[in-house]
């Protein structure tokens, strides 16, 4: 059975609906197209797959328009897995060379440097590994190793002053995968979920600090067969539990607008966790009109930033409005890649744990 065959109940779902989920896509509502709709894009999928339209790049680029943020999920009846189902045909703009150029160049980069950004992660992670024994062997993502370093720096600090000491872990030189499934390659994604498996093992627990990747290793992992002998938790997840532990200091006077990360609310179902967290650091948190389940997107995820850039700013700068439209409110968030998202889009942006030292260190 093909990658496509799994989800072809979902691509007729989709092709025949009347488009009730047209608001609910944020790369649809950015481009007014309705070639880029949920419902647009699953029908190109859909006549591909029953063989009643030749897969160009037209189709190449219509499967491609999407973050797979799962916010379309929330509103349809059937419950359709619509990031999964575009991404699996994507693998077949691998297999024909139809794919955008910026899913190329990203799987091109991954084939030579088994991560998204060509750096040797082994280097970075050996400048933040612990001397000693830690609690929680912390697992920061390759976009923070490279992109945002001090971001791993601000986790640990407030890590130690929640009593919950992180370290860098050895095995956090290895790449989640993401960037594979999300490009298509799923035969290779496959493989290196595998490999990581087997990699993970010597380690019972991990603390994972992006979204993107506790969601790959703890929902796409097993989608491909794949199931971790790790207990894969968040930062998040960790911290709020210690919260007890933590500093009993005043919040700081300041009015934030919080983001639903996409895989942290929808994938993993923690909306609660940051929540609580913030409102303990903060003295007023303001919510978008549409949260949780059905909270926006950054437009940060399925490669969107790297095959359609302008559009993934122009999601992100929607969402910035809805959260937080006011200019001297900055939106917080608990995903590096969204925080970068929103800093494109123009728009001030605070990682949760830059935030949270802050308070711990006032």
């Amino acid at each position: 059975m093909s990658a496509t065959d799994r989800h072809g109940q979902a691509y007729t779902y989709c092709s025949f609906c009347p488009k009730m989920c047209r608001f609910a896509c944020p790369v649809a509502e950015a481009t007014h197209s309705e070639s880029f709709s949920t419902w647009g894009k699953m029908t190109a999928a859909h006549l591909v797959h029953e063989g009643q339209r030749p897969l160009d790049e037209s189709t190449a680029k219509a499967v491609h328009a999407c973050t797979g943020c799962g916010r379309c999920a929330s509103f349809c009846k059937h419950e359709n897995t619509v990031g999964d189902a575009l991404f699996a045909a994507r693998e077949e703009t691998v297999k024909l060379g139809l794919q955008p150029r910026g899913a190329a160049s990203t799987l091109a980069t991954f084939t030579q440097a088994q991560n998204p950004f060509g750096d040797e992660l082994s280097a970075l992670v050996a400048t933040w590994r612990s001397d000693t024994p830690v609690r929680y062997p912390l697992f920061p993502g390759c976009s923070s190793l490279v992109k945002r370093p001090q971001l791993i720096e601000d986790t640990i600090a407030v890590a130690r002053a929640f009593g919950a000491p992180m370290g860098v872990s050895r095995v956090a030189s290895r790449c989640c995968g993401y960037p594979l499934y999300a490009a298509g390659s799923h035969d290779a994604f496959r493989d290196h979920a595998r490999a990581n498996a087997e990699v993970l093992a010597s380690v019972p627990e991990l603390t994972v600090l992006d979204p993107g990747c506790a969601y790959t290793f703890n929902v796409v992992y097993p989608q491909f067969g794949v199931h971790l002998e790790t207990r894969v938790r968040t930062v998040v997840e960790v911290l709020e539990e210690n919260l007890e532990h933590a500093p009993q200091k005043p919040p700081l006077p300041e009015t934030v607008g919080y983001h639903d990360a996409c895989h942290l609310g929808r994938g993993l179902g923690q909306y609660d966790q940051p929540r609580q967290l913030l409102a303990r650091a903060v003295t007023r948190v303001q919510e978008a009109a549409s949260i949780r389940g059905e909270g926006g997107c950054a437009g940060g995820g399925g490669l969107l930033p790297r095959t359609m850039p302008e559009v993934a700013v122009e999601v992100a700068r929607r969402q910035a409005a809805e959260v937080a439209p006011e200019p001297d409110v900055s939106v917080v968030t608990a995903c590096p890649t969204s925080k970068r998202m929103f800093e494109r889009a123009g728009k001030q942006s605070f990682d949760l744990m830059a935030l949270l030292r802050r308070w711990v260190e006032s």
